[in-house]
């Protein structure tokens, strides 16, 4: 009914406060305590003192707090108090009205209590609906100025489409540009090569032709000789010389021109035989060398020598960034001898030790592992460079400017801490990760100088000296006891956890060489190279236990929202759900191939069916375990992982939670104690959220929550598969 209801009049005091109390959390949120209280002063259950206090109150902090103390006073006046705040919420806020009591409100002045006179109430309603009607009003002006104002925003809606259209047309063009200068590239680098080719010919022709004059003019000194023998001997036979009472049969110029046609012959057909066949390429920069010990491949050069102490022939600099140069060479030395100088890149390396053939790859190889490489030289090598004078003077101008002490630059993950050492060193922890600028820094041997990279963008902080990969595989090794070399996996790693990940054991799938050390191939076994040797093999076989102190990383960028792995498994049954329905969250749908593709169209048509305006605010909730990492990698999928530690306490926490799923509280701590040493084989970094630092399922969903937007905000650092 429209008044007051008589169901309400009957009502006492008690069961109209009750009514009240139910919906206080309502009204304590929806309502403005200066809207209703002139109402409420007129009906004479608030004085000004009551006002003041409500509205100027300093220890009322925010609207909610005022209105509930404004409910309190009310409750001093009894059934008065009540009946008026139910009359100002039938004028003011009649939808709150009806949703508390169940009845449709109305403004009649007959359907009030009578706590105001007849006239009075007459006059503030007509205030009040005055007041509506202005405020209707201003809204109207509002909802105006909002429609023109989204108009202009189509306006320039349309305006950046065709913006957007036109960069579109633009990209397409420079493309098809930068396809034409790729091609008009190569095309000159052919010419060049050509070019190179034809000056190399006729350098070669030059010195044939040097060659050959020089050949012709001993030829012209010996025919000369040959006829003043003739001479000389065509006299002494006219004078009546003999030999044993005969007189010789004398054919000298004969023979001599006979020998002569001959050895010009032969020297023209040997000239016309050399330039016949085709000669290999070589850039200027080894024009001094013997010809016969270089073999050209594109812009590559073999040069062949005596690389006995090859370091004392040539110094290097340079790094893995921006490759290795020569850049001394010794004078005198068998380097010099075949045309090798500063500015040529060292890209591979052959050799023979103990009868095999060994190649090792430099072309992206570090400072260190190329004077490694090169230091295993002994006896004959086939030493293969590159020109790039020009990078090899940026290289030596930012050396010299102190823009870079090296040529390296890589980013590796720490498995074992390391206290700080002697002055200089850094001290690292395990899962840090390290930005290695220089393999070979002056006055620190077998060492790296390395800074800690921010954990959310390319910054390099704090930074020192760490131990070189083989050093510190060797003061570990050390220190550990036989015993503990022979353990098995699971309780060499179950050790490792037991002090607070100071060590991760790094597990591969095959027995290898460290992937941050040079490439060592024999050509004819493709055996393995002396790396492997610090594997500690399992009785299977199958896979391998390596104490590797660092492992290569690769820092990534997820364009959207990371998807988001809760473990341990069970746990992450009972909370994916949950988790799903918080604003910004959505359950993966279960069953389909998951591909990057599939999760990412997947979060856009969800961002589309709820409105959401752009998909970066989506993260996808995988219904999945740990053997799902991998092949989200593969597919360029870089999920968030979250492990929650598990005790006993924090289980029974849980544990009506795990019953409706079926699952006991034994069952997750197993589950748990499983899975936590499988997270050191993952390639990347993940969270853990310690047991103690939740009370309840929704603590630990807020808590959740904020370690993935932690997470998102971070670099994604990943390793290559081991496996």
């Amino acid at each position: 009914q429209g008044e007051l209801c008589p169901d309400l009049k009957e009502m006492g005091e008690e069961e109209l406060w009750e009514l009240i109390n139910d919906n206080r959390h309502r009204i304590s949120l929806g309502v403005r305590p200066c809207i209703l209280i002139p109402y409420l002063r007129q009906a004479r259950v608030l004085t000004e003192m009551d006002e003041d206090e409500i509205l100027s109150c300093h220890n009322l902090t925010n609207r909610s707090m005022r209105t509930s103390y404004m409910l309190d006073l009310l409750r001093t006046q009894g059934r008065n108090g009540a009946v008026a705040l139910l009359e100002s919420l039938m004028i003011h806020y009649p939808t709150l009205y009806t949703q508390a009591t169940g009845h449709k409100p109305s403004t009649e002045p007959s359907r009030f209590s009578g706590l105001i006179k007849y006239s009075e109430l007459t006059e503030y309603l007509v205030r009040a609906v005055t007041g509506m009607q202005k405020e209707l009003q201003e809204a109207r002006c509002e909802a105006s100025r909002a429609g023109a104002r989204a108009a202009s925003l189509e306006a320039e809606l349309r305006q950046v489409v065709g913006q957007e259209e036109k960069c579109r047309r633009l990209q397409s063009e420079n493309e098809r540009v930068r396809r034409h200068l790729t091609s008009a590239h190569k095309e000159v680098t052919r010419l060049k090569d050509e070019k190179c080719d034809l000056y190399m010919r006729y350098t070669a022709a030059v010195e044939e032709k040097s060659a050959l004059n020089m050949r012709l003019h001993d030829l012209n000194l010996q025919v000369s000789d040959a006829t003043h023998t003739h001479t000389h001997t065509h006299t002494h036979t006219h004078t009546g010389v003999h030999f044993g009472g005969r007189k010789p049969h004398v054919c000298c110029p004969q023979v001599y021109q006979l020998q002569t046609d001959l050895q010009k012959a032969q020297i023209q057909n040997e000239f016309q035989q050399r330039h016949s066949l085709s000669r290999p390429a070589a850039p200027p920069f080894l024009m001094r060398s013997r010809a016969k010990a270089i073999r050209v491949n594109g812009r590559v050069l073999t040069i062949s020598f005596q690389g006995e102490k090859l370091l004392g022939q040539l110094t290097l600099v340079g790094g893995n960034k921006t490759g290795v140069f020569v850049h001394q060479v010794t004078e005198g030395s068998p380097a010099h001898t075949v045309g090798i100088s500063p500015g040529a890149q060292v890209v591979e390396v052959k050799y023979e030790q103990n009868q095999k053939s060994l190649r090792m790859m430099l072309e992206d190889s570090t400072l260190e592992e190329a004077m490694w490489a090169l230091g295993q030289v002994t006896g004959l090598c086939h030493l293969s460079v590159r020109p790039r004078q020009a990078d090899y003077e940026v290289l030596l101008q930012q050396l010299q400017n102190n823009e870079a002490s090296s040529g390296d630059s890589f980013y590796v993950r720490v498995n074992m801490s390391l206290a700080a050492g002697s002055s200089g060193s850094l001290a690292v922890f395990c899962n840090d990760i390290l930005h290695v600028t220089n393999t070979q820094p002056p006055g620190a041997e077998d060492s790296w100088h390395a800074s800690q990279v921010h954990p959310c963008q390319l910054l390099d902080l704090q930074s020192g000296t760490v131990p070189n990969y083989y050093r510190f595989v060797l003061e570990i090794t050390s220190t550990m006891k036989i015993l503990q070399l022979t353990r098995s996996w699971q309780g060499f790693q179950e050790e490792a956890q037991n002090k607070q990940k100071a060590v991760r054991i790094v597990s591969t799938g095959r027995p290898g060489r460290n992937p941050l050390w040079v490439s060592v191939e024999n050509e004819k076994s493709k055996s393995a190279d002396p790396g492997s040797a610090f594997m500690l093999l399992s009785s299977t076989a199958k896979s391998c236990v390596s104490l590797m102190p660092y492992t290569l990383v690769t820092p990534h960028y997820p364009p959207v929202c990371r998807p988001v792995l809760l473990l341990p498994t069970v746990l992450g049954r009972v909370l994916d759900k949950k988790l799903a329905g918080w604003q910004g969250f959505q359950l993966c749908t279960p069953g389909k191939k998951l591909t990057r593709k599939y999760i990412y169209s997947d979060l856009y048509i969800y961002g589309r069916h709820k409105g959401v305006v752009s998909l970066f605010g989506i993260h996808c909730v995988l219904p999945l375990g740990l053997d799902c990492v991998r092949r989200l990698h593969r597919a360029k999928v870089f999920p968030i992982i979250i492990f929650v530690s598990q005790s006993a306490r924090s289980a029974r926490k849980l544990r009506s939670k795990l019953q409706r799923q079926a699952r006991s509280e034994e069952q997750l701590l197993t589950c748990s104690q499983n899975e936590e040493p499988l997270l050191d084989k993952l390639p990347c970094l993940y969270r853990s959220v310690d047991p103690d630092s939740w009370c309840d399922q929704n603590s630990l969903l807020t808590r959740l929550r904020t370690a993935i937007w932690e997470e998102q905000r971070r670099i994604v650092w990943v390793e290559p598969d081991l496996w």
